[in-house]
């Protein structure tokens, strides 16, 4: 009994060591998480699927590259991996954390630098106009009235916006398309007269597509531009390191080889985004910038949106509650249980009806119970008790509390900043980033208080009307 009491002790400090060794390893693991990517899987040559199905092109190399050579990476990951996105949310999918950086053939434009944090320029590229071989075109002037295509979310729209060649109702009538290649092929089946992309993907599809034959591009383009890498505006150590990692790959011919390989020339190289805009927000010794309102206007859309359903549907659950029906009560305190404790940012227009149901209820318990009995004595119709007796004393009630959660749902809608949208307190925040000021913070501060105090004094308002 004892050899096997020692057997089965012996056994078991074996497991609990190995089973301590094994928890300690995913601990160290757990601090350490993948390198992900973030890029369209339809831009040639910068990152696609390939033939085989796998995920190729330049952008690509040079990020697999950058990470095996640079020891930083190595120690503060496990591994790379390219998550495809939907190009369209690229600022919201960084932001909420889903990926580290935007690797993916994208250009510099101001109102990026302001939402993200931009490496500097590692290719540089021109918007240009591709028409058919056969086309007369010389200019681009003479493009005027044409029907022109382009890809979906990318800066060839602005470059065509921006061009002073096609009047508004030209521009609206533009073709945009999911990627260049389908862009190209309107141009080659003849649908379009003409395809905005990318001077660096053309280059790829004359070298490796043999495609010289088919098309000519003008030798005017519509807009110079430079590849840059995104990252999260406090991701600066990040940034650092990509940076470095890609002027290692220079120094050593490796980036040289890679853009030879896919354009036939050597095109890359780390330099400065030409016409780089210190403070790409317009502001003036204040601090102050009129992107503010903007984002107050968002703020301000989100606050009424939620006002505007989550009053009715409180009101509405309010008077479901004190029907007294026991199944419809659990159902009920289920809901006001649930989105009371669960965070605000899960479910914020829900979440205030929660609270205003239970503003409500305490508005309608204070009302004497013989003014029910009244109603019902003197056959007072039911619509119009509620309307002529019960809410005007429940509202004078609730008032004080309606205008403390609503005062707080103003501040609250500064939570949406979370999955991507640019509200008030996002745009301050970009804005003391770009200015390295607390200012815009301060007049961020003050337009909520002048919201608030607005508020304030609609409740008072109504306060006083209530008081008869």
């Amino acid at each position: 009994m004892k050899k096997i009491f020692a057997f089965v002790l012996s056994f078991l400090l074996l497991f609990y060591f190995l089973i301590g060794c094994s928890a300690r390893g995913k601990d160290e693991i757990k601090t350490r998480k993948n390198f992900v990517v973030g890029l369209d899987v339809n831009v040639m040559p910068m990152g696609f699927l390939n033939e085989k199905g796998d995920l190729d092109g330049v952008d690509i190399e040079l990020a697999r590259a950058v990470f095996l050579n640079n020891p930083y990476f190595q120690s503060h990951y496990i591994g790379i991996i390219f998550q495809p996105i939907n190009w369209d949310a690229k600022e919201m999918e960084l932001n909420s954390g889903n990926i580290d950086c935007i690797w993916n053939g994208m250009s510099y434009t101001n109102e990026r630098d302001e939402q993200m944090k931009l490496s500097r320029s590692y290719i540089k590229n021109s918007q240009i106009l591709v028409v058919s071989r056969d086309s007369n075109i010389k200019e681009l002037k003479e493009a005027k009235g044409k029907t022109i295509c382009t890809q979906k979310g990318s800066t060839g729209f602005d470059a065509i916006k921006n061009s002073n060649i096609f009047s508004e109702k030209e521009i609206e009538n533009v073709v945009q398309l999911e990627n260049m290649v389908d862009c190209l092929n309107e141009v080659l089946v003849g649908h379009s007269f003409g395809a905005v992309l990318d001077e660096v993907v053309f280059k790829y599809f004359v070298n490796k597509k043999g495609l010289e034959g088919k098309f000519k591009v003008l030798k005017e383009p519509l807009s110079k531009e430079d590849y840059v890498i995104a990252f999260r505006k406090d991701d600066v150590k990040l940034k650092e390191e990509v940076e470095k990692g890609l002027l290692n790959l220079i120094k050593t011919k490796k980036a040289e080889e890679i853009s030879k390989k896919w354009f036939g020339e050597n095109i890359i190289d780390l330099k400065e985004v030409e016409g780089k805009q210190k403070n790409s927000v317009k502001q003036n010794d204040f601090g102050f910038s009129f992107e503010l309102f903007k984002g107050l206007l968002v703020s301000l859309k989100l606050f009424f949106l939620c006002i505007l359903l989550s009053i009715p549907l409180g009101l509405l659950i309010c008077f479901l509650r004190v029907k007294e029906i026991k199944i419809l009560n659990i159902l009920i305190d289920s809901y006001t249980l649930l989105m009371r404790g669960t965070p605000l940012l899960l479910q914020i227009l829900l979440n205030y009806a929660a609270y205003f149901v239970e503003i409500f209820r305490g508005g309608y318990k204070s009302i004497d119970r013989g003014q029910f009995d009244a109603i019902k004595v003197l056959d007072i119709p039911k619509n119009r008790a509620i309307f002529r007796i019960i809410l005007p004393q429940m509202f004078n009630v609730c008032l004080p509390s309606l205008c403390n959660e609503t005062i707080t749902l103003v501040k609250d809608t500064a939570l949406i900043f979370s999955i991507g949208v640019v509200e008030l307190l996002t745009v301050s925040k970009n804005m003391v980033n770009n200015m390295v000021s607390i200012k815009p913070y301060l007049w961020a501060a003050l337009l909520y208080l002048l919201v608030c105090f607005l508020i304030y004094c609609l409740f008072k308002f109504f306060e006083k009307k209530l008081k008869y």
